[in-house]
């Protein structure tokens, strides 16, 4: 009985403001019932590190967030960091001193200055130092293992750094000098320019409170425990509001055009046969033929059920799915033609995700360092911005495209068993359903006398 009540994970409405803690509850209370409704195989995890199969892959996930939510740079940062967390930890131990984990103390010498008036000085060198990047590359090679060797590897520092470097600092104020050549500084320099300031390209949904907070907090360290505050609020939005909707949005195998018109068909199918059965009810015919209205009438049920829920029948029987707009379009088009699934290429390695050094500057992108022609662009870090894809070819074709055209699109097939399952149990919902319904209405309408009208 409990396929008779199935539900999908319920959609949940993105709200309106930037995101904090009171937003994050929210998405917590209402994915709570939604949680049950999508299976382990589907989580967020194993979506995110890539242990799932189209239309569930990572590369999916990411298409629904660009084109559909409009909120990929959540997870497009939230990638980022977790690359970013294991390039840190990767690196030497003297070189990791450099940058320690963030503690609220850090901010003390600062705020104490503020408190009794004074208005503290100006960093004496700036964050983007660059001559540091020398540095940086002596350290990382050479891999020192003191505060001597650093100081010595860095052979492009002034006397006064030096200083700071061997632990004798000679002012009051916070160390800048140490704070600017610590590790990894090009890379917080990068993801503040294109996902933290104001007006970026992959701007966060962040409230100005938080922004400072997050800047202020990348002054005094590049740890990834600075990133904490927008990373979890972060990454409760992408598990609690986006995976689900995602989820929900996978299920339905074809277009808005295709459910539309299958709706239409089921509607019409079931007058028609309401009025063949009136028609058999009222003439001198045997009533037994009345039965014959059976199939028709258990035909339109099942699929308005199931086209309530964005399923059509015919492509579930045949385990495929209609291929999604920007699809149609691009560099992987051949495979589509084909009938090919892009997971039948070659795995894409990790690294993929983060920018390569040749990448000029933060503010630029060309397609062409794609390493590969059939990776989604958007799961770059660096790459284009999200609200530009109503400027590409596949986005034009597709609004300028006569519906009824739209009714017969390329098929992939449903390689995720996962979402198989899903979709089972709303086709077996609008199984039972159909017959519940019809065999009574069927029944009743054979008990019913001969009219003798004609």
């Amino acid at each position: 009985m409990s396929v008779l009540f199935y539900k999908r994970p319920d959609h949940i409405e993105k709200l309106d403001g930037p995101l904090n803690s009171s937003s994050c509850q929210r998405y917590s209370e209402r994915a709570a019932c939604s949680r049950a409704a999508i299976p382990e195989s589907l989580s967020f995890d194993n979506v995110v590190h890539g242990k799932t199969l189209p239309p569930m892959s990572l590369k999916d996930f990411m298409n629904y967030l660009v084109y559909i939510a409009y909120d990929a740079e959540n997870l497009q940062f939230y990638l980022w960091h977790e690359e970013y967390t294991k390039k840190f930890d990767a690196l030497p131990e003297a070189v990791k001193c450099l940058s320690p984990k963030w503690e609220a103390s850090m901010l003390a010498p600062s705020l104490g200055r503020a408190a009794a008036g004074r208005t503290p000085q100006r960093a004496a060198f700036p964050l983007d130092i660059k001559d540091m990047g020398t540095f940086y590359n002596d350290v990382t090679s050479d891999s020192p293992t003191s505060a001597t060797s650093l100081a010595h590897s860095a052979h492009t520092l002034t006397k006064e750094q030096e200083v700071v470097l061997s632990g004798m600092s000679t002012r009051d104020e916070p160390d800048w000098e140490a704070f600017s050549i610590q590790p990894l500084r090009d890379d917080i320099r990068r993801i503040m320019a294109y996902y933290i300031e104001p007006g970026s390209d992959r701007e966060l949904n962040l409230s100005h409170r938080d922004r400072q907070n997050i800047k202020q907090r990348l002054q005094h360290t590049t740890h990834p425990s600075a990133f904490a505050p927008i990373i979890e609020v972060i990454s409760i939005t992408l598990r609690n509001q986006s995976h689900p909707n995602f989820i929900r949005w996978s299920m339905c195998n074809g277009n808005r055009p295709r459910v539309i018109a299958l709706r239409g068909i089921a509607i019409c199918v079931i007058l028609t046969t309401t009025v063949v059965g009136i028609l058999l009810a009222v003439s001198r015919v045997s009533r037994w033929y009345r039965i014959l209205c059976l199939p028709f009438l258990w035909f339109g049920i099942a699929n308005i059920v199931a086209s309530y829920k964005g399923l059509c029948i015919l492509l579930y029987r045949q385990n495929t799915r209609e291929s999604r707009p920007w699809e149609l379009d691009g560099p992987h088009a051949t495979l589509l033609e084909e009938g090919r699934a892009l997971s039948s290429l070659p795995p894409t390695p990790p690294y993929i995700r983060t920018p390569t050094p040749s990448v000029p500057s933060v503010k630029t992108y060309d397609r062409d360092f794609s390493p590969s022609s059939f990776f989604d662009d958007h799961l770059f870090t660096f790459g284009p911005p999200n609200n530009r894809f109503r400027e590409e070819q596949w986005y034009m074709r597709w609004t300028q495209r006569p519906w009824w055209r739209k009714l017969k699109i390329k098929k992939l097939k449903v390689q995720e068993q996962g979402l198989r399952l899903m979709q089972e149990k709303i086709v077996k919902q609008a199984d039972w359903w159909a017959t519940i319904v019809a065999i009574p209405l069927i029944v009743a309408l054979v008990a019913l006398p001969k009219g003798n009208f004609f």
